[in-house]
Parts: C-alpha cells; sequence; structure tokens
C-alpha cells in the first residue's frame, strides 16, 4: 500500500460507515447480525435494513436503543433489488458504505480493524472486504493450476470465470473481486458503478459480476483483522438442492463470461468439463450422492449456457426458468 499526503488526511471513524443489510424471512439470523454490531468497540453511522419477506420490523426496531437502525421494505424481494433499494437512502454525507448478509456475525473488533484498515490503505481504494474465518482455506493443487481451473493466489479471477476465495485470509491481500455480503464500498465508487438487477432465486455470481470490473480500476482489498463468520444457510429446500447449486453456479459462470471481453467460452467449457469429470468420478468412487447431484446440475447449466449462446439471445435470458 502507497504512502501518500493524501492518506494521512483521512480520518474515517465508525460513524462514517452505513451498514446495508437485505434480509428475507431470517429473523433469528437479523437478530444475531444487529446484536454483533451493537457489540462492536466502535458504533456505525446508521443500519439500514430492507426486507423482501415476513416482517422483521419488530426485531429492527427492537435494537433502535443500542443502534441507528432503519427499517424499509421492499417488494417483489431480490438480493440486488433490496440493495439498490437501499442505496436510495444514502448520500454524500455518508462516504463508506457496507453490504452485510443478513447470515454474517461480526467479531467484537471488525469494525474497528477495518476503520483503521481503510485510514491507511491506498487513498484510491474502491473496497475493502472482512475476512470470513469460519470458511476452510480452498486447498488449490498444483494440477488445478496446471489445468488452468484455479491458481496460487487469493482473490484471483481466471479468464474461465472462476474465481479462487477470499476467505480466511493469514495476511492483508490485494485482491481482483470482493465478497458480495462482508464488504466496505467507498460511496463514491458505488455511485459510479451501479449494479442492475438480476431476477434469480441465488445471487451465487453477482459478487464476481459487480467488483471484478471495479477492481481493474481501483484496488479492492481483504483486511485479515477485520473478522466475521458467515452462518450460511440456503433458503431453497429440495431433495435436489445440490442440483440446484451447481446449475446455479454454473448459469452465473457463463453470464458472468460473456460480460467481460477478456473472457473466454471455451477456457470456460474447458474448465466445466474438468470440474464435472472430478465431481462425478469422486462422487462414483466416494457414493457421495451429493456430489453426484451437484455435477448433474453443472451439466443441466452447461447445456442452458450453450442454448443460450447459440442462441443468440440477450445472456440474462440464461436466468430464466424452463
Amino acid at each position: 500500500m502507497k504512502n501518500s499526503a493524501s492518506k494521512k488526511e483521512r480520518c474515517y471513524t465508525g460513524r462514517d460507515v452505513a451498514f446495508l443489510i437485505p434480509t428475507k424471512d431470517r429473523h433469528e439470523k437479523v437478530k444475531k447480525l444487529l446484536n454483533s454490531l451493537a457489540n462492536q468497540t466502535v458504533l456505525c453511522g446508521r443500519v439500514i435494513v430492507v426486507d423482501g419477506g415476513k416482517s422483521v420490523q419488530d426485531v429492527v426496531m427492537s435494537f433502535s436503543d443500542t443502534l441507528p437502525v432503519e427499517y424499509y421494505e421492499c417488494r417483489p424481494p431480490g438480493q440486488i433489488r433490496q440493495r439498490n433499494e437501499g442505496l436510495s437512502f444514502i448520500d454524500n454525507r455518508t462516504p463508506l458504505v457496507g453490504f452485510l448478509d443478513d447470515d454474517i456475525v461480526l467479531e467484537p473488533k471488525a469494525l474497528e480493524s477495518m476503520i483503521s484498515f481503510w485510514n491507511r490503505c491506498d487513498p484510491d481504494t474502491a473496497g475493502v472486504s472482512f475476512n470470513i474465518i469460519n470458511i476452510a482455506p480452498e486447498r488449490r493443487s498444483w494440477l488445478e493450476c496446471f489445468l488452468g481451473i484455479s491458481a496460487p493466489q487469493p482473490g484471483r479471477v481466471l479468464r474461465c470465470g472462476m474465481t479462487t476465495s477470499v476467505t480466511n485470509v493469514l495476511s492483508d491481500v490485494r485482491t481482483q473481486y470482493l465478497c458480495g455480503g462482508a464488504t466496505v464500498w467507498r460511496w463514491q465508487i458505488l455511485k459510479k458503478f451501479p449494479q442492475d438487477e438480476i431476477d434469480y432465486r441465488w445471487a451465487i455470481g453477482e459478487d464476481v459480476l459487480f467488483s471484478y470490473p471495479i477492481g481493474k480500476r481501483y484496488p479492492l482489498y481483504v483486511c485479515a483483522v477485520a473478522t466475521v463468520l458467515h452462518e450460511h444457510e440456503m433458503d431453497y429446500v429440495s431433495r435436489h438442492k445440490y442440483r440446484f447449486h451447481g446449475y446455479s453456479q454454473t448459469i452465473w459462470l457463463f453470464y458472468i463470461v460473456k460480460s467481460n471481453e477478456e473472457f473466454s467460452t471455451p477456457l470456460l467449457l474447458w474448465s466445466l468439463f474438468v470440474r464435472i469429470v472430478s465431481n462425478c468420478a469422486i462422487g462414483i468412487l466416494t457414493l457421495n450422492v451429493s456430489q453426484l447431484d451437484f455435477s448433474v446440475g453443472q451439466i443441466k447449466g452447461t447445456i442452458k449456457g450453450l442454448k443460450t449462446l447459440i442462441s443468440r439471445k440477450d445472456m440474462k435470458m440464461i436466468f430464466h426458468e424452463e
């Protein structure tokens, strides 16, 4: 990170941060997240909850004595739509905006550490991610790197659209993208890069789609000591949920690759082929039905992606249910 006079002039405090939380039908998760914000060693400036499901207003407003909470509703629901709705309530008086998923829990010094990082990082930094520490470090084999489906460094976006992890880092890392739901952005950057709404049940790829183009122009970082937990809860319930996971991740990859001209569709197809063969082989050898079901979803998503490409339709059509 650079040393500069402009860096010394910055003196952000917790009050300079507005946290934006989209949520839907997760009362206990919202309560736990807000409780972790209330227990921070420094207090934030605003907490904006945008609800797309059964009302959590009572839960949110029960924190009004300890947090600067605001509650809004958004219909129809959608993670990106709710986030954009929340951004409409923010103006230039708020220099930093935090995006938090409702299943994130901040450790007590997370915000203090984040503010400290913003006061010493490159002055043109666009966004900084909290460090999610309860996800096992990604294991990247030399064979995966050789085949072009992974890379040794964290936070990389490969030309096939696949990424390396930005979680559980041991030291501060400059990355090419940031996670979507545990990140603090400069408000001026968010105004410059509005996010298009995509109607789909699981926004698994929106973080790369949004942050990667920003990372090509401005620094992005993960702050190692600003630690949080991600208590993931998948809303989609089905006996074929792993098939849905594989399908969803695959169609998002197609959309991301076609949205960035430097990415390669042939490399995407190659990486999907390698992943599908690997998942099928491991699933059969270990009798892991979930892994086999995931690979079935990948195959289904690949077929949908190829059909969309061949038809020359708008790539957003890939998210439409058949």
